[in-house]
């Protein structure tokens, strides 16, 4: 019998064509392999070749013994070998009730297995007597039984760049015979090489149903540039169709690695910014995780603590070098400064009326020196506020000075004139004082 060595697929697998290439491949060199390695002597070996079957495990098998249909039958027997024995067993025969109950005789002489087990995988011979002489026929008998669904468990939630860790581990159980487990990255094949990437495998034979549990595991050394990839595991087994494939879930890795780089990001990108605008700095770290904190500042001071900072209404004053500190854990990296230069607005007013007449000082209101003061304008109010000042202590000294000399005019009386006067008659003359106080007593 011919075993096809075309690649079968689950229903529930979904394989892309790329991955489907090599399990094909190693299907077909695992059937052509998938032989019993049971020693035959010399004389057997001279018999007629052995017909190939491909039993699966726990179903019902029919063995044919050819030579048997024909006439004059005197005797059919059939024997076993399998690698656990020396010398052929006789199981059945024709004329004897059948030996064992998982096998059975059938009238026209072909061997029933009743359940096929692992024990049955070997040689069966069917030997027929007739008329003096005697048929041989061989069948080779290979039993597989799938394994479960193919189980991914992943080691660790996250990993570490440059380090030789270990991914996952894909089991394949209770199947027959060993599973051939393959790895994949992102659906391209992961080959061990024995340095950065190697697969062990562990193998545990169930002694009461000789089937197998495969278990393989997958060691890798991650870089920054496998954030995010996906791994999975493909189990190629036997099958009467060839070979089937089975699929794991995948499994997505995160890898962390620390600090490479600091950037700051202009937006607008522009160098030179007009006053009265706004621009956005972003801080970016090459890292990952993300940074834990973030510290800006201009000039020795400390602006913000986001990953971000925006200045709104842009103006003389903050022009400078800006810095970022990122700070992940025990390590910390500031960035490079970057320069923001800031465009003085254009002054179009003229000095034409009273509502314009502080204009004049518009072109020079921002100072030269970084820190964005108003020197000029504030010097200027400075020299007017000192002359109003002046003007208003001297108008009040005016006006105190002349309400005092007001008043002192007024309190002083002006001298009578009586004129020339001649000597008045004792009886007509005003009473003295010395008169009048004799009057008095």
């Amino acid at each position: 019998m011919q075993i096809a060595t075309q690649c079968k697929h689950t229903p529930s697998s979904s394989v892309p064509l790329s991955m489907a290439s090599a399990p094909a491949m190693i299907c077909a060199f695992l059937i052509a392999v998938y032989v019993p390695p049971v020693s035959v002597s010399a004389q057997e070996q001279h018999e007629r070749a052995p017909v190939r079957l491909l039993a699966s495990f726990g179903l019902k098998l029919q063995l044919s013994c050819i030579s048997a249909r024909q006439s004059s039958i005197r005797t059919v027997q059939w024997l076993q070998k399998t690698n656990s024995m020396e010398h052929w067993e006789e199981i059945a025969e024709l004329s004897v009730p059948v030996g064992k109950e998982r096998f059975q005789v059938l009238d026209d002489g072909s061997l029933v297995i009743l359940s096929v087990g692992v024990e049955d995988e070997g040689l069966f011979k069917c030997r027929v007597e007739k008329n003096s002489t005697e048929d041989l026929s061989v069948t080779s008998v290979l039993v597989y039984k799938l394994p479960s669904e193919p189980v991914l468990k992943e080691s660790y939630l996250t990993f570490t760049a440059g380090a030789f860790s270990e991914i996952g581990m894909c089991i394949s159980d209770k199947g027959h015979p060993i599973s051939n487990i393959t790895w994949y990255k992102d659906g391209k094949e992961v080959v061990a090489n024995g340095n950065e990437t190697q697969v062990k495998v562990h193998i545990i034979k169930n002694q009461n149903t000789q089937l197998y549990t495969t278990e393989s595991t997958l060691y890798y050394t991650l870089t920054k540039n496998d954030i995010g990839v996906q791994f999975e595991c493909l189990v190629l087994s036997p099958s009467q169709g060839g070979c089937e494939v089975q699929r794991s879930r995948s499994i997505r890795v995160d890898v962390h690695y620390a600090i490479e780089s600091v950037v700051i990001e202009a937006d607008p990108p522009d160098e030179l910014i007009d006053e009265g605008g706004s621009i956005t700095l972003k801080c970016r770290a090459d890292t990952n995780p993300p940074p834990i904190e973030y510290l800006w500042e201009k000039d020795g001071k400390q602006l913000g603590t986001s990953d971000q900072y925006t200045i709104q209404a842009v103006s003389k004053r903050d022009e400078g070098g800006y810095q970022c500190t990122v700070f992940d854990f025990n390590f910390n990296q500031r960035s490079a400064l970057k320069e923001i230069r800031v465009k003085a607005r254009e002054n179009n007013n003229a000095v034409d009326g009273v509502g314009r007449g502080f204009s004049i000082f518009t072109a020079e209101s921002h100072s030269k020196d970084g820190h964005g003061g108003l020197r000029t304008l504030n010097q200027a109010g400075m020299v007017i506020g000192i002359i109003v000042t002046l003007s208003l202590v001297v108008f009040f000294i005016c006006v105190a000075y002349y309400i005092s000399h007001q008043q002192q005019k007024k309190e002083k009386k002006p001298l009578e004139d009586f004129g020339e006067t001649t000597a008045m008659d004792p009886e007509k003359a005003p009473p003295s004082a010395a008169t009048l106080e004799g009057e008095e007593q």
